[in-house]
Formats: structure tokens, sequence, C-alpha cells
């Protein structure tokens, strides 16, 4: 009975979809950003290769994605959360997710040397770096939060490479030291979630602990901060672009306000799908930051000025 309802489920298009966990496509924005910085989101061609460029991640991590979830399903069938994902229930069957992920695979990287060469290749950089850290580096303490924040890294050059930009050293600084505090906090909610189960899900958390984790983050908060800062002051759009930085610190804040009473720190996509507060903040950081490269916020600052300094002046 329980056979022919798996079967079932695996015929499900939906269940089908969900394998590649759309969720966590939201990770891929970031591939945006080197055309939001680089003052090219009204260059039609580069946003349409961008575009392209995170569909091709979303296949691509999709796959990478499906592949974790058939090594370790056992092991997720021993989580609070991840037993409910398709493979680890039993809803999609290994053959077909199998399937899927070879199909989306080669897809996205197939579709990535076909948008330039060079992204191709930084796909392929991406899925050789997954492929190592879910069969070494993740059990590897420190090595496997490293792991985690270079994939973000490599998405935001995939998209550098779709738009034909540079990303400059301190953007991939800045996108380091997030992407570090990111997986800081995903390890910190598994030992949350786990307690004392941590250690059989995943063998690198029986070296974490929440005062490691504590003394970790003390030394990544403020370096991300700092690096910001000055990223933001040295701007070549200008010193304006430190307006964005209340918007980064508050995102922080609120990011371990989040840690600490809830759990949804663990996946990076919940916290931006389900949180008013992170979601706002982004926005507006988002917002800020076309103001100040498109310089409608410097001009609009100064046409201000003068038409106030053009009122009658009152004197005695």
């Amino acid at each position: 009975m329980e056979k022919t309802e798996a079967v079932q489920a695996s015929s499900n298009p939906l269940k089908c979809l969900l394998v590649l966990r759309p969720r966590q496509w939201t990770k891929n924005l970031i591939a945006y950003a080197p055309i939001l910085f680089g003052g090219r989101l009204g260059d039609h061609d580069a946003l349409l290769r961008t575009t392209l460029c995170v569909v091709c991640l979303c296949l691509v991590s999709g796959a990478v994605y499906v592949a974790n979830d058939i090594k370790d399903r056992e092991a997720d069938a021993k989580h609070p959360a991840k037993r409910l994902r398709p493979i680890a229930s039993g809803q999609v069957s290994v053959r077909l997710a199998t399937t899927i992920a070879v199909v989306a695979l080669l897809t996205g990287i197939v579709g990535g040397f076909l948008i330039r060469p060079t992204l191709g290749v930084v796909l392929l950089l991406y899925v050789l770096l997954q492929v190592v850290y879910n069969y070494s580096l993740k059990h590897q303490p420190i090595l496997d939060i490293f792991s985690i924040a270079s994939g973000f890294i490599l998405r935001a050059l995939a998209g550098g490479a779709a738009a034909h930009v540079i990303l400059s050293g301190w953007f991939i600084l800045c996108a380091s030291l997030g992407a570090l505090f990111l997986g800081i906090e995903k390890r910190r909610q598994e030992l949350k979630v786990l307690g004392s189960e941590a250690n059989s899900h995943r063998k690198s958390l029986d070296k974490y602990s929440m005062e490691l984790i504590d003394r970790m983050e003390a030394v990544i908060v403020p370096s991300l901060v700092t690096s910001y800062a000055i990223y933001s002051f040295f701007s070549p759009s200008g010193q304006w672009m430190m307006l964005t930085l209340p918007c980064v610190l508050y995102g922080i804040l609120r990011y371990q306000v989040l840690s600490t009473t809830k759990t949804l720190t663990g996946t990076p996509e919940e916290v931006l799908l389900k949180d008013r507060p992170i979601q706002l903040s982004i926005l507006l950081w988002v917002l800020i930051s076309v103001g100040v490269v498109y310089n409608w916020i410097p001009s609009g600052f100064e046409a201000l000025v003068k038409a106030i300094d053009s009122l009658p002046a009152f004197t005695r």
C-alpha cells in the first residue's frame, strides 16, 4: 500500500518540481547584483543575459539539491523539517528524481555555455564545489561554512560573467562575509533544532557549539559591517551609497533577532519569503542603491537644495 502511494506521488508534477527546491532559488537573485552596482539595469541585453543566467543557476542548483537529497535521504528522514522533503519522505522515487536532476543539470550547463562560455565554466565550478562539499567538505568544521559562502560568490560571479561586468574586490569581500554570516547562522539553527541528535545528522556539527558559533559571529559581523561601510564610502557612485548602510545594519541585526526567537535562519530563503521586516529592508536597500547608482538621489537632493535657496529671503 505504501509503495503504491509513493508511486502515485512520484507522478505528481508538483512533487516532481519540489525536488528541485524552488523556494531556495531566491539565493540565485544575487546574480543581479553585478548589473545593479554596475549601472547596467537599463541595458536590456545585459538584463536579459542575467535573467537567463538566473534560470540556468536555478536548474543547476536544483540538480545539485536533488543529488544531495538522494545521498542524504536517510539522514534527512531523522531531521524534523528535512524529513518532509519529497525524496526523504518517499513521495518521489530516487529513479525519477535522478532523471529530473540529470535533465536540469544538462539544460542549465548547456544554457550557460550558450549565453557565454565563461558563464558555463563558472557553472561547472559551482557543480564541482557542490560535489566536493556534499562528499567531503560538509563534514569538515569551518570548511563547510566556507563552502556555503563560496556557493554564493560563484552565483554572483555567474551574474557578472553573463552581463560582462567585472566585480570589484570590495564587492566580493562584502558578499563573502555576508555569506559566511548566513552559513554560521545555518549551523546555529541546526544545533538549536537538532540538539543532542545534531551529530547523527551531520558529523561536523559535533565540532560546533553555541559558544563557538557566538565567537565566530563576533568576528564575521563586525568585519562585514566595516567592510560594507568602506565599500559604500569608496563606491564609484559616490559616498551617497552610504545611505544603504542602515539597511544592511538593520538586516543583520534583524537576522540575529530571528536566530534567537525563531528557527527560520536555518534556511535563508525562508527568512526572505516570510519575514516582512527583512523584505522591506532589502527592498529599501535596492531602491536606494538604484537611486544612487543612477544619480537620482544626488540630483534630487541638489534640486531640493536649489529650490529651498530660491525661496524669498526674510530679512529685518
